[in-house]
């Protein structure tokens, strides 16, 4: 096989900048070889599920940092286990760690620095629990090692089975951990790696290459939206009226950007598929067909904002038709 390099590397990394790492900080992912590229595809458009790995908030101050660490311990009932594989249970044991954390926590401290940087490792549901506890485990030595603090403990209390990881903002150094967006989609890789060296189908790519172009809501805003009341909605829903009623044939910018960018992307596909197509190897031509199939499957390239304008739209017609239809009063 001798697909398109540059296609390939375009596709799968994209937006995301590989920087040297500066001292302490958790290692950044090497880039990979043709083959590991070859089967991340085989991966992606075989649908295989993907992690979640999110930041979940911070802990400010040592009562937060106490409270968080009671919180996923659920106040000490749950067994969690430290950088070193050292279980920590019972409440004296978490007051004791929270205690340890903010000790010298001044070291390199701004004002409004964060003390805790809390992660979520999820899967969907079906997936082995005891399988993804032990990809979390080293998803946590791989990540932060000996460069910081962090408890892990596993929840079994929803149908994503899912592990909370609670670091230490302050590494044993002094340097502090300030995580980007390159970092989580880095932590992403590795835990997918993680994941597939314990037996879970796993993989970490990046929406725009599975043709998503809608942001993942916040967690915040899913909750708002569950109980009816979240002003982020009610703010994009009086934003598309504005905009249906205001048309002049022209899209927002912003829509027209996310849309540009994702037909490139759906190119760099048909490009893959085409150079593996040519090949001689029935693997590749397989690849290809999948590839094809894959694209064949991706949802429409829209934004939120667009779906809500044309559902208004709809509305508006359908209200529009109703209206026509109804008889006129008698003199």
């Amino acid at each position: 096989m001798n697909p398109s390099l540059e296609s390939l590397d375009r596709l799968l990394r994209g937006p995301v900048r590989w920087r040297r790492e500066a001292p302490d900080q958790p290692a950044k992912r090497r880039r990979t070889t043709l083959a590991e590229d070859l089967q991340t595809v085989a991966r992606v458009t075989a649908r295989t599920p993907e992690v979640m790995v999110r930041i979940s908030g911070k802990a400010k101050g040592a009562k937060h940092v106490e409270e968080h660490l009671r919180y996923i311990t659920r106040e000490g009932d749950l067994t969690a286990e430290d950088e070193n594989g050292r279980l920590v249970l019972g409440r004296r044991m978490v007051k004791e760690t929270a205690t340890a954390w903010m000790a010298g926590s001044e070291i390199n401290r701004r004002k409004n620095s964060r003390d805790t940087v809390n992660i979520v490792l999820s899967m969907p549901p079906g997936t082995d629990r005891d399988k993804l506890l032990d990809a979390a485990r080293q998803f946590g030595r791989e990540t932060f090692g000996d460069r910081y603090a962090y408890l892990l403990v596993r929840h079994d209390d929803t149908d994503h089975p899912h592990c909370h990881l609670t670091v230490r903002s302050l590494g044993f150094s002094g340097h502090r951990l300030n995580p980007n967006r390159d970092d989580l989609q880095t932590w992403r890789v590795t835990f997918a790696a993680a994941c597939r060296q314990h037996g879970i189908a796993a993989e970490a790519t990046p929406r725009r290459v599975r043709g998503v172009v809608r942001k993942p809501k916040k967690q915040a805003v899913l909750h708002a939206d569950k109980a009816r009341r979240s002003s982020v909605q009610k703010a994009k829903l009086q934003e598309s009226l504005v905009a249906v009623s205001r048309e002049n044939g022209q899209s927002d910018p912003r829509d027209k950007a996310a849309v540009d960018a994702q037909l490139r992307v759906r190119k760099e596909w048909k490009q893959v598929a085409h150079d593996l197509a040519k090949t001689t190897a029935e693997s590749g031509q397989a690849m290809a067909r999948q590839i094809q199939q894959f694209l064949a499957r991706m949802p429409a390239p829209e934004t939120e904002r667009m779906q809500i304008q044309k559902q208004l739209r709809q509305h508006l017609h359908q209200q529009k038709d109703h209206d026509n239809e109804k008889p006129e009063r008698s003199a």
